[in-house]
């Protein structure tokens, strides 16, 4: 018998292996997603959340922010984490989004950062100090709350800053003849999870997240609170060029956290635990 016969035998058990962690993995997942989310994860939750607890037991108040083109149903675990440990939350539908995507073509950004800032004040209005959590777009919505508006930290999970495509300041002249794009959502690495966004994307839609990302960048150097800065390093939807321009014009302390298994949506994905807890004790460490 040849030496060479089963020369590839500790590979293959090395792939077996590997296939194997990631199967668990990805049960593990779905298992915490269930939990958090239901049973049935196709049936999703777009619905706002404006949670007060009985008694109060924090001096700070969670906004959370959703992404372009998704809905609340995307930060719903983030929501639920604070919501059982006492934490009164507050996380609005921006206009335009969880209903069609032809809302989504009559909507401004101007709109969405109204949306956003409601939930602010009806946190403020109960006295409470306020983090502001965005993700995508949403954390670009973030930002420009947190640089105008009194905020204790702002937690950002792979925002949106920098435009992916130069094509984009162009939108609103393309969206004469090209009125609807392809969807941009659900980007996801756990195989079957679905954050349950628009199908398609209004053109128009796509100029008013260029205007709010170009007034955004310029209130960066404005932001006077710490920053959580979550970065997947799989992320197809936004590129690195975001969060290179962010820390470069960003002034006030910045903890930077990679997430290295998952894609754009990190919160339904193989990091949404390590996400969940990092960010929870951000927020414990403000909560003083």
């Amino acid at each position: 018998m040849s030496i060479f016969d089963n020369s590839l035998e500790p590979l293959k058990r090395m792939r077996r292996k590997a296939r194997e962690r990631r199967l668990l993995a990805t049960q593990n997942v779905k298992d915490s997603l269930a939990r958090r989310l239901g049973e049935e994860q196709d049936a999703f939750d777009h619905s706002p959340v404006s949670f007060t607890p009985d008694s109060a037991q924090h001096s700070v108040g969670i906004l959370l922010v959703h992404g372009f083109t998704g809905s609340p149903h995307s930060m719903r675990p983030v929501a639920q984490r604070f919501m059982e440990l006492g934490y009164a939350v507050e996380m609005p539908v921006l206009t335009g989004h969880a209903t069609r995507w032809q809302d989504l073509r009559d909507s401004t950004y101007e709109q969405w950062l109204a949306s956003a800032e409601q939930g602010y004040r009806r946190l403020t209005d109960q006295g409470l100090r306020v983090v502001v959590i965005g993700m995508s777009m949403g954390g670009t919505v973030a930002t420009h709350l947190s640089a105008r508006l009194p905020v204790v930290g702002t937690v950002l999970i792979n925002p949106y800053m920098v435009d992916v495509n130069p094509m984009m300041r162009h939108a609103g002249r393309v969206s004469k003849v090209l009125p609807v794009l392809k969807a941009i959502g659900s980007d996801i690495a756990v195989p079957g999870v679905n954050e349950g966004a628009y199908s398609l994307v209004p053109t128009a839609a796509v100029h008013q997240l260029h205007l709010l990302g170009a007034e955004t960048r310029a209130l960066i150097p404005q932001l006077k609170s710490p920053v959580l800065y979550l970065r997947s390093l799989g992320d197809h939807t936004v590129s690195d060029s975001s969060h290179k321009y962010f820390l470069e014009h960003c002034s006030v302390p910045v903890e930077f956290r990679w997430l290295t298994r998952s894609y754009h949506v990190a919160t339904l994905d193989y990091d949404a635990e390590y996400l969940l807890s990092t960010i929870q004790d951000f927020v414990a460490s403000l909560n003083h």
